[in-house]
């Protein structure tokens, strides 16, 4: 699989999920950045760079994904919490 690293395309994208979806994703997303932190080591083999390039881009993506769905909960709290207060 190649990832085109372009960053001059790029465009921001707002998409709207369930919450099980952002956890499918986040689970997915941590399994696939656990198996090229510790398992691939195993193999012996050195990265390329684009397979380190990856393994930055699905953990950053994971961290995003996670503080903005954890701001967003929290935000929600907030508001339900001063609805019942």
């Amino acid at each position: 699989m190649n990832i085109n690293f372009d960053i001059n395309s790029t465009n921001k994208n707002n998409i709207e999920l369930l919450d099980c979806q952002i956890d499918l994703i986040l689970k997915s997303l941590e399994f696939y950045n656990y198996t090229y932190k510790f398992i691939y080591p195993r193999t012996k083999k050195s990265k390329t760079l684009e397979e380190n390039l990856r393994i930055s881009l699905v953990n950053d993506t994971y961290e995003q994904i996670l503080s903005q769905y954890n701001t967003k909960n929290l935000s929600e709290s907030e508001n339900n919490f001063k609805k019942i207060a």
